[in-house]
């Protein structure tokens, strides 16, 4: 009887996986239609890294931050703050909410330090086992995405030398113009969402 339940929580774990998968790949491809694989990667791996990867210390992320303000021209985003991959853990927050003085820059920082501390990385090879299904999905959803045969291989070659990041592809890059950080999601709702519903409630 046991064995029977464990067979059974382990299929509905893997269709709740499905689902949420197939539910942000829609809404990636919906909101950003010239994304490549590479930037549903990118998605899905912020999910699970988090923001430590952009971070070697606070004076060169703050700096670096400030660099890039100057080419913030308006909103990259479709909604100013977007939830990453499927399990929700991570927000993305458009850097235009700095521009915009909605957020202050001191707030917004120490919100960005914060999240980073604390987060536990998967390992590489659980990382490519669990991209492996997402990028399964990814092709019965959408099998014709520009040069996907071309990305899968650039993954798989990085995943197998133990590196994980990429960049947005040069396509994404020229379309959305791409400026934001990310946050644990319970830092971003304790922190910076009341400041952006007070500023912008219908653009969160």
């Amino acid at each position: 009887m046991l064995s029977v339940f464990a067979g059974s929580a382990g299929c509905e774990k893997r269709k709740n996986f499905e689902q949420r998968v197939t539910e942000g790949v829609l809404w990636q491809m919906s909101n950003y239609p010239e994304s490549q694989l590479v930037d549903i990667y990118k998605n899905f791996f912020h999910d699970k890294f988090g923001p430590g990867h952009m971070i070697p210390d606070s004076a060169s992320a703050g700096a670096y931050i400030r660099r890039e303000l100057q080419n913030v021209t308006g909103p990259s985003q479709v909604n100013r703050a977007e939830v990453t991959g499927w399990e929700g853990n991570f927000v993305r927050v458009d850097l235009v909410v700095l521009k915009e003085n909605l957020v202050s820059y001191p707030v917004f920082m120490e919100a960005f330090m914060e999240s980073a501390q604390g987060v536990v990385p998967p390992a590489v090879d659980e990382w490519r086992g669990e991209w492996r299904r997402i990028e399964r999905i990814i092709r019965r959803l959408y099998p014709y995405i520009p040069d996907l045969e071309r990305d899968s291989r650039f993954l798989d070659s990085l995943l197998s030398k133990g590196k994980y990041v990429v960049h947005h592809s040069e396509t994404y890059t020229q379309h959305y113009d791409p400026h934001y950080r990310l946050f644990k999601k319970q830092v971003f709702e304790t922190r910076l969402q009341p400041l952006l519903i007070l500023s912008s409630p219908a653009n969160i």
